[in-house]
């Protein structure tokens, strides 16, 4: 079989049958681990002040397409400290980290690209907003929780 050309969001539910045809031995985990996918790339045109490597680094990390609590287009993956570092790294973000030194959460945003990004263990998404009116609002609101609730 060659590559299965899908969404993200495809893939995960190719993956979540074919685990279960494993353990119904419908499938070996030989087969399930010889799945091979290539993803078609998410279109950010939408995303006005989104710069092209930041797109192009998003679209390799993050492997879920979501919206969060409020509609705002979201991606959501499990990246460890290589994707902060990269945005860092980049000066993509102003980085916040949950108080008294808990690095395991906390939130980023870049007022230039209109990203919020989170994590905590491990758990990271990205949200890119089209406007920055909106962007400013979820970005308060996102400071006001941590600010509650770390």
């Amino acid at each position: 079989m060659g590559k299965i050309r899908c969404t993200r969001n495809e893939m995960h539910e190719i993956l979540t049958k074919a685990i279960s045809d494993c353990y119904a031995g419908k499938m070996t985990m030989q087969e399930y681990n010889a799945l091979e996918f290539d993803i078609i790339p998410i279109d950010f045109s939408r995303f006005p002040k989104l710069k092209a490597d930041t797109a192009e680094y998003i679209n390799k990390e993050f492997d879920e397409e979501t919206t969060d609590r409020n509609g705002n287009f979201m991606l959501r993956g499990r990246v460890y400290d290589s994707l902060s570092l990269w945005f860092r790294d980049k000066k993509k973000l102003h980085l916040n980290y949950a108080p008294y030194g808990f690095y395991y959460s906390g939130f980023g945003f870049n007022d230039e690209e209109w990203i919020i990004y989170t994590w905590c263990e491990g758990d990271t998404t990205v949200t890119l907003f089209e406007d920055e009116g909106t962007y400013l609002r979820e970005r308060t609101e996102t400071e006001k929780w941590y600010e509650e609730n770390t």
